[in-house]
């Protein structure tokens, strides 16, 4: 069964993707991003109060949820958001696929030990950096060229900081998170703290409320889809799998991910992998198996 759970999880995250760029095409970005965390504590805090589940901390102890929400929800949702509006989905899905080589990057620098580079590893780092420029090719030559093409290197720097900051969150997540805090506690204080920080962002951005445009179907089974499944049910999969299978086995998913993304921007956007893409990915691919498995440890 967690083999079926593996592949739904990485299901839930590709499409994400498509789902989101849809949403951003017909809503506000900074409100769908606030959409999609409310969703999750509307759904999140219902469950916990209905199983009798214990959802408040003691203020010394919330700042480490509500830290790692702003740094695993609250912010990347920011960057995912805004720079979705001008970069395919499926590449959004490749960025996403880099989040191992950035937390191997932030551990090497910060936390030394068993995460220090070595030989195999730096290789690992080097390709994974080309197989993003391969990616970001099209951008940059936008860039270059000036004029409103601009943007699409713009979002893609601003997704590929989300990428940055999923990964300072997992480094992060692991050495604040305390032991009495319990899995309930974690996900209702995180979502509620990055709720919060998302209106705010609202607010700051003067974000245009939705008017009827979010009551078409196809806006609200979007949006409904990334906050239940791709959040909230995947979230869920992930702390089985993780208490079952263990952190190393469960990262394969990431691999799946920018497959997923691309094939699901074909069928569903009719966009097909440009060469630089499907280059680019495999780079990333292999970049990843050089950073995550030592054959030492094999």
């Amino acid at each position: 069964m967690n083999y079926f759970y593996f592949f739904l999880l990485a299901f839930f995250w590709g499409t994400a993707f498509v789902g989101v760029k849809y949403n951003v095409g017909v809503v506000d970005p900074y409100v769908s991003a606030f959409l999609r965390v409310f969703i999750g504590f509307v759904f999140f805090t219902g469950w916990f109060l209905a199983a009798r589940r214990p959802i408040f901390l003691p203020r010394k102890e919330a700042w480490r949820p509500w830290l790692a929400g702003f740094l695993i929800m609250g912010l990347p949702f920011v960057f995912l958001y805004w720079g979705q509006q001008f970069i395919p989905a499926g590449t959004a899905g490749i960025f996403n696929g880099t989040v191992p080589l950035w937390v191997f990057i932030i551990a090497a620098l910060t936390l030394g030990g068993e995460d220090a580079f070595t030989w195999r590893k730096t290789a690992g780092v080097v390709l994974g950096f080309l197989g993003l420029l391969l990616v970001m090719s099209p951008a940059i030559a936008k860039f270059a060229a000036g004029g409103s093409g601009k943007m699409m290197f713009y979002g893609s720097l601003s997704v590929l900081m989300m990428a940055v900051c999923y990964a300072a969150g997992n480094v992060l997540t692991k050495y604040i998170m305390s032991k009495k805090i319990t899995l309930a506690q974690n996900i209702f204080h995180q979502h509620l703290f990055s709720m919060v920080f998302l209106l705010f962002m609202c607010l700051l951005a003067g974000a245009k409320m939705p008017g009827r445009e979010i009551l078409q179907p196809k806006v609200l089974l979007s949006i409904l889809y990334v906050a239940l499944f791709s959040s909230a049910a995947a979230l869920l999969l992930l702390f089985r799998l993780l208490k079952d299978w263990g952190a190393l086995r469960v990262s394969l998913a990431t691999y799946l991910v920018p497959i997923i993304a691309l094939g699901a921007d074909f069928i569903i956007n009719g966009r097909v992998p440009g060469i630089y893409d499907a280059c680019g990915v495999v780079l990333i691919i292999l970049s990843l198996t050089l950073v995550q498995f030592d054959r030492k440890k094999a």
